[in-house]
């Protein structure tokens, strides 16, 4: 007999259609597979028994990296097709730019190297001993070196490498069967060192170890790395970390850290088995670790308390981490890295850029740019076509014990994997988001899949803004959104009026609509309507998408939706970010929110924590402690209020986290996004481990312990106002100021985090009283912060509640896209 059998899913560039040829031979069938725009299709001659069950493996095994979506079968005619009749065996058979125009392609990511390319590169009888851009058919770069589909060795950047004989030989059989990146010492990408002096120092193993002496000496390194380049410097060098901040102006938020190994990471961390999995996985994503606690290194290393932790054996220097509680620890994902990682056991390894820019894939603009600031660059001459920075989760221990990831970065390892959707959206829509302007990503919508880019950055700097723009393109010709059989096309986008990725999208609608013959406003949304397809253009407003996001992930159409994060524009057109909605179909109704505060200096507003203090102690008709404000600022503020100059209406959560933090001594400015409250957590969380005594705080039971607390407020610090669910902090104020002075920081900063989860229990009651909906959706960035998150969780919960929030999409503004998509297709009849 005779089948056609294709399979959807990532199964290019895995070493898929090896895999297939060794199954096909080994049960016995002769035919052919090919890669087929984005998917594989397979025809097969033999036993009908032997073809089913090939099938069934086909569905059970398959190579690391790839998804399966589906597999569909179908018996032939014995006439057709004509290819098999002369044909014996099975084979590999070039690729076909034939496609199927129902379905977005999947491609999969870059995939960290692989257990057997790690032995080979340190095995000094392998001929690829030392060769740092070691890979094979399962591990090595696809989508950052990918220039269209299908997945071939010319649609890479590895297409002007040449293969010599014995890469030739091993490219039609065993492990690096038709990987397209095989490449040797002999044929392949080598490295090379350039000094400041313009000395080039040439051969993998004389420009590693030019590299490594530098780096051991407190030298700043730049590496040209898989997804785009980067700065290495020495994590116990405190000269050395310090430059680095210098350079990247980068003045306190912590440096991730690249360890040897997974031992190498429990001498400084704690990992869970969840933890584990995913630091050794191909995606090799940053995970943000526990420290160990000093007692734990003292009785490892036998020290006293005399003597000083700081040492480089304990702990890295103090101006890596800072005061965080965690590493962001990674471990290595190339040849390259492992080469240094192997000598050094730890290297901070950051994005080679200056903080707020595009990650640098250019060889001549990284020298210009770092050259003459660093003391060398370690790089290969194949092109990198897109920056794809390293991907940041950390686990969430769940009020059942159970640990999931969570995002708060989507790049390299995971994108351009899709979101596969529960609910199928729309029939024939195709759908384009821009996000928002902080953590922009954007999206791609059809079918049952939702394609998101990698993080881009902030929107603000002009090269992430061109770079969505050349992102945006690249996108629609690898993933043929042209080809697809298209209804409508919905372009979606943050309803904030001066957000450039709104902008954008206003201008990527432009582009897009030809052959116009009628434009006319329906609803508040814009319709452009062609011979062949409609064109319409959707807001969403921020916070909605939020919960959109967490919806998106568990196919839910309704919920209560808890949205907390810094700003978002809302439909009164002042500034929103602590709202509770009703969310229906697409839409929502804004049902709590904190009493806004008019916020005075807009972008100094948002970092500088003394304003935001001083803003709701006058909001609220407090006096202002000298020690938060000087009484002549105090005065300006007042004034700037009460006549309503540069003073803007705003609820945003983010900015209470702030002024909590400076009115409680913990943090008056926030010298990296979100400084004030992560160093406010902090402390609540201190507080827990010291009165439970417990040094791990996902213990499942530490929320139950503080629930009946006798030291806890005897009355509800956040009043509620039960019709319009505005909450007021006027008591919470008071309570601060008046306790601030007591020494227990943590403990008030514990109060702080315990008030608002009771805030969240207490509104969410009153909702599913009104509308009869039980499930509820935390979403935004402020709930990356996981005690406030779980605290909500535990309450909920035992209310019976059903809690959903982010796990594979970020939390923060990185999955707006995704939700924006969700929703829009949602609204759709």
């Amino acid at each position: 007999m005779r089948a056609l059998i294709r399979v959807s899913g990532a199964v290019q560039g895995i070493g898929y259609r090896p895999f297939v040829a060794e199954l096909a031979t080994k049960y016995e069938l002769k035919g052919e597979v090919k890669n087929l725009g984005g998917i594989v299709e397979i025809i097969v001659d033999g036993g009908e028994k032997s073809i089913s069950s090939f099938k069934d493996k086909l569905w059970t095994s398959s190579p690391s990296g790839s998804i399966i979506v589906n597999i569909s079968l179908e018996y032939l005619n014995e006439t057709e097709p004509e290819c098999l009749k002369d044909s014996s065996g099975f084979r590999i058979v070039e690729s076909s730019d034939d496609e199927d125009n129902t379905y977005i392609p999947v491609f999969p990511p870059d995939i960290g190297i692989c257990d057997r390319c790690l032995y080979e590169l340190q095995d000094k009888n392998d001929r690829r001993y030392g060769y740092p851009l070691i890979s094979c058919a399962s591990c090595g770069p696809r989508f950052s070196i990918l220039q269209k589909l299908p997945y071939d060795r010319e649609t890479t950047t590895m297409g002007v490498f040449s293969m010599c004989p014995e890469c030739a030989k091993e490219y039609k059989m065993g492990r690096r069967r038709h990987a397209q990146t095989i490449s040797c010492h002999n044929c392949g990408p080598q490295l090379k060192f350039l000094r400041p002096d313009n000395l080039n120092i040439e051969g993998n193993e004389d420009a590693i170890s030019a590299a490594v002496e530098l780096l051991r000496n407190g030298g700043i390194i730049g590496l040209k790395g898989i997804g785009g380049y980067q700065l290495l410097a020495d994590p116990y060098n405190y000269d050395a970390v310090s430059k680095l901040r210098e350079i990247k102006g980068r003045e306190r938020k912590p440096f991730a850290v690249m360890f040897d190994s997974i031992s190498d990471i429990r001498e400084k961390c704690e990992v869970s088995e969840l933890e584990e999995k995913y630091l050794c996985s191909s995606a090799r994503p940053i995970v943000l670790l526990d420290k160990k606690a000093k007692k734990i290194l003292k009785a490892k290393y036998h020290l006293t308390e005399e003597l000083d932790l700081s040492a480089k054996e304990t702990e890295f220097s103090e101006n890596v981490c800072g005061e965080s509680r965690q590493i962001g620890a990674f471990l290595p994902s190339s040849g390259i890295h492992k080469m240094i990682t192997v000598q050094l056991k730890a290297i901070i390894a950051t994005s080679g850029n200056i903080s707020g820019e595009p990650m640098i894939i250019s060889d001549d603009i990284f020298r210009e740019k770092f050259l003459d600031k660093i003391d060398g660059i370690l790089y290969y001459d194949r092109e990198i076509l897109r920056p794809l920075d390293d991907s940041v989760l950390q686990i969430i221990r769940r009020c059942d014990n159970t640990e999931v990831p969570r995002f708060i970065r989507r790049a390299r390892g995971y994108v351009p994997t899709p979101v596969f959707l529960k609910n199928r959206l729309k029939c024939r829509n195709l759908y384009h988001s821009f996000g928002a302007d902080l953590k922009n990503t954007f999206s791609i919508g059809y079918g049952d899949r939702i394609v998101m880019s990698q993080f881009l950055g902030d929107m603000e700097n002009y090269g992430i803004l061109k770079l969505q723009q050349k992102e945006v393109e690249e996108f629609d010709a690898i993933f043929r959104t042209d080809k697809l059989d298209i209804k409508d096309e919905i372009i979606v986008s943050d309803m904030h009026p001066g957000y450039h990725s709104s902008k954008l999208a206003d201008l990527y609608a432009k582009n897009r609509m030809t052959c116009i013959y009628d434009m006319h406003t329906r609803n508040g949304q814009t319709s452009i309507q062609d011979d062949n397809v409609r064109i319409e253009c959707i807001q969403i407003q921020h916070h909605h998408a939020h919960i959109g996001s967490v919806m998106a992930e568990n196919g839910l159409t309704e919920c209560i939706g808890v949205a907390f994060d810094g700003t978002g524009f809302g439909e009164d057109k002042t500034i929103w970010g602590s709202e509770f909605m009703l969310c229906r179909s697409g839409e929502f109704v804004r049902e709590g929110y904190l009493k806004p505060v008019h916020l005075v200096g807009q972008d100094e507003g948002m970092k500088n924590a003394a304003i935001a203090a001083a803003c709701y102690l006058v909001e609220y008709d407090k006096e202002i402690p000298s020690d938060i404000m000087e009484p002549g600022e105090s005065n300006l503020i007042r004034a700037a209020i009460s006549n309503n100059i540069n003073s803007y209406p705003n609820s945003g959560m983010g900015r209470l986290f702030d002024a909590i933090s400076c009115i409680l001594r913990v943090c008056k400015y926030n010298s990296y996004e979100g400084e004030c409250a992560i160093r406010l957590q902090n402390l609540a969380e201190e507080y827990i481990e010291d009165v439970i005594n417990c040094s791990d705080i996902e213990d499942k039971n530490r929320i139950d312990v503080f629930k009946n607390m006798s030291h806890l407020p005897k009355t509800p610090l956040i009043d509620i106002n039960d019709l319009t669910g505005e909450m007021d902090v006027s008591e919470l104020l008071e309570f601060f100021l008046n306790s601030r002075d007591s020494g227990d920081a943590g403990k008030l900063a514990y109060i702080f985090h315990y008030s608002l989860a009771d805030a969240v229990r207490k509104r969410c009651i009153r909702l599913r009283e009104k509308y009869g909906i039980s499930t509820v959706c935390l979403s935004g960035g402020v709930f990356a912060n996981r005690l406030l998150l779980t605290m909500c969780e535990k309450f909920l919960s035992d209310l019976d509640f059903v809690v959903y929030y982010n796990s594979i999409l970020p939390t923060n503004d990185g999955g707006i896209s995704a939700g924006q998509i969700y929703l829009a297709d949602l609204r759709q009849y």
